[in-house]
């Protein structure tokens, strides 16, 4: 479903850069920002817990954009997340959370107005999952699809809201608990494009 989800937005995307002709500004460039993120995590492990946790980090974030069509571009990116993710809790009292989540990004805008765009986002993420010992980490890796929307407020400076939905993969630790962790993040931020 999620597959299908991006393919149905980068093709809509494409075809809505004709349907959309109102001449934006250029989508080609370099930008950078930071966000504020509200978090949702869920995790779900094999000593019987399955808890959900709430937390507030700040993103930062830098991406160049290559302009494919007049209203179109694909960008590449890099993202980092400061702090504790939290997810729950382990039955032994110890907090699931990922750490220090960093990404690489594939995004693909749109422009809807001359200082309006929509972008979606694939991300391979990155991070470290406290274990239920309390004590250690391991390192995690999955996948995240996201959603957002960038108006320009001038020719450089803009803000942003978006979505993101992270699932990781499943994650053993030394005391033989395997968790599941994934989190849906709101962001809004504000940057600068060159």
């Amino acid at each position: 479903m999620k597959k299908l989800f991006l393919a149905t937005f980068v093709l809509g995307s494409i075809a809505a850069s004709s349907a959309f002709a109102a001449g934006p500004t250029d989508l080609s460039g370099f930008s950078v920002g930071t966000t504020a993120e509200f978090s949702r995590g869920a995790s779900n492990a094999t000593d019987g817990t399955s808890d959900t946790g709430q937390s507030t980090a700040l993103g930062l974030q830098a991406r160049y954009d290559w302009s494919l069509a007049p209203n179109f571009a694909l960008g590449l990116g890099a993202s980092y997340s400061s702090g504790n993710h939290q997810a729950g809790t382990y039955a032994s009292g110890a907090a699931a959370t990922i750490n220090n989540r960093y990404s690489l990004d594939i995004i693909p805008t749109v422009a809807l107005a001359n200082n309006f765009q929509l972008y979606g986002k694939l991300s391979s993420i990155y991070g470290a999952a406290s274990s239920d010992d309390g004590a250690n980490t391991a390192n995690v890796q999955g996948v995240g699809y996201g959603v957002g929307v960038r108006q320009m407020l001038d020719k450089n400076m803009y803000w942003q809201a978006g979505y993101d939905l992270n699932q990781f993969r499943d994650v053993s630790f030394s005391t033989g608990t395997t968790s599941s962790l994934k989190e849906n993040v709101l962001s809004i931020g504000i940057g600068y494009k060159f």
